[in-house]
């Protein structure tokens, strides 16, 4: 059966893309594009299974009904909002009833590329690699991570590559703990968090050299629009209660140190920090098999707070065809 993809595009909220663009981003799939509450409604109550829902207003409503009909639906929800206010707007829910967030922002190339790209990896099952977000031939360079010695050497490779491209400091210092944060995260965080406990009793300033089988891959990019840079680890822990709960966090966080997930590990801080420095965060998994985190950031646009910025972060998990 054809995979089915309904548009929500509700007036009186920032538009979605065009219908035209909308449809080429579904490849084959089936599309219904709706553009009120009651259409959406007769859409998911009706007997075409919906594969991919994407919706223009956080409507938890339609987000419960269409969740509670087709559990494995994907729903996307592309909003101007910030995280603060579509999460009071979802009642504190988004973390059951959301699986995606896109920046609906101005200019549209944004959105219109990430949409597209959302939707094809989901169709496609094919998550991994920051290439997808950058335009086809560029460069994409990949480093392997091999312990704590490789921090000081990588951080200056990916500053010199954001040089190249005159992006400023502001962007360059972004650049900078971005790639410390993912660094910090693939030596220290990511093996504890798949079962390699005896690094838990290792402080995140000791030098630590990593097994073979748990060497990371740092990546980077940019197509002179989009900067990106990638963090793939063998463990596949991150689970999507754990991200969502992570974001939490940071929506009520009455200080930073209260992200921190144990004395120990500082992953939720890491994670709070990408995502406060960029303007998206993806999280590709493979469980017990590969995390991949990536960082877009806008060259366009500068990085501003969490209560003047809508980011968007994103939660795929590979699906594995039944035995």
């Amino acid at each position: 059966m054809s995979a089915h993809v309904v548009y929500i595009d509700v007036a009186g909220r920032k538009p979605l893309p065009d219908v035209a663009v909308l449809r080429v981003a579904a490849n084959n799939a089936l599309v219904t594009c709706v553009s009120d509450a009651h259409a959406a409604e007769a859409v998911i109550k009706a007997d075409q299974p919906i594969s991919i829902l994407v919706i223009n207003y956080p409507d938890p409503g339609i987000l419960r009904l269409a969740r509670k009909r087709y559990p494995a639906v994907h729903t996307i929800l592309v909003t101007e909002e910030t995280m603060e206010q579509y999460s009071v707007a979802l009642e504190g829910a988004e973390g059951e009833l959301v699986d995606h967030l896109v920046a609906n922002r101005s200019p549209a190339e944004w959105t219109i590329n990430e949409l597209r790209v959302t939707v094809q990896k989901l169709l496609r099952n094919d998550l991994f690699g920051i290439a997808k977000y950058l335009l086809p031939a560029t460069a994409v360079h990949n480093l392997t991570v091999r312990g704590s010695a490789d921090r000081e050497p990588y951080n200056s490779k990916v500053m010199a590559y954001a040089e190249e491209y005159r992006l400023g400091q502001y962007m360059a210092k972004l650049v900078f703990g971005i790639t410390e944060e993912l660094m910090m995260n693939a030596i220290y965080d990511a093996p504890i968090a798949g079962g390699r406990l005896h690094y838990g009793e290792r402080p995140r300033t000791a030098p630590v050299e990593l097994e073979t089988s748990e060497f990371a891959t740092l990546s980077y990019g940019c197509d002179g629009m989009i900067f990106a840079i990638g963090m793939a680890d063998p463990f596949g822990a991150l689970t999507r209660e754990k991200l969502f709960q992570y974001l939490k966090k940071v929506l009520r966080r009455a200080d930073s140190g209260n992200l921190i997930d144990t004395k120990k590990s500082g992953a939720g801080l890491g994670l709070f920090k990408i995502l406060y420095s960029s303007h998206a965060l993806v999280c590709n998994i493979d469980p017990k098999v590969c995390t991949e985190v990536i960082a877009l950031i806008d060259l366009q646009h500068q990085v501003r707070d969490f209560s003047k910025m809508p980011r968007s972060v994103h939660y795929f998990e590979t699906s594995h065809p039944a035995v």
